[in-house]
């Protein structure tokens, strides 16, 4: 294999990675504004953070196909 067809590689993967974070991001935001909108909960940074890892593990189930 060329050097040129692994930085390609490593790029894709890169780009994948990242789409994931952003994809768990996505789905903690959505978590967060059902908690303090319609549930109540007072905003904090502590329950943005909960969120956002409610939301990876979300995205983490949905992509292992246990669903």
């Amino acid at each position: 294999m060329s050097t040129w067809f692994r930085i390609q590689e490593l790029v894709v993967e890169i780009g994948l990675r990242l789409a994931k974070v952003v994809v768990a991001s996505i789905f903690g935001l959505g978590i967060y504004l059902l908690l303090i909108g319609p549930l109540g909960a007072p905003a904090s940074a502590q329950l943005a953070l909960e969120a956002w890892i409610a939301g990876a593990l979300v995205f983490l189930l949905i992509e292992t196909g246990i669903f």
